[in-house]
């Protein structure tokens, strides 16, 4: 089966890209939560960015800042 997107949605796939992949994707989810048109939109977006964070947390040390659902 082929894969759907270049995106990693599982813990083994976020811990193969390299960081700086990995920093694009979260930026990328940052800017769609800032500017997503519907609240549907932004909350995917919200919660991809959440996962994506705590993956980088997980595989690559680096911490995870504290964040709510309220856009500012």
């Amino acid at each position: 089966m082929a894969k759907r997107s270049g995106v990693p949605d599982t813990d083994e796939a976020a811990a193969e890209p390299a960081l700086a992949e990995l920093e694009a994707e979260i930026n990328r989810c940052a800017l769609g939560y800032k500017i997503g048109g519907t609240s549907q939109g932004w909350k995917a977006f919200f919660k991809r960015l959440l996962w994506l964070e705590s993956q980088r947390e997980k595989f690559h040390g680096i911490p995870a800042p504290r964040r709510d659902l309220r856009r500012q």
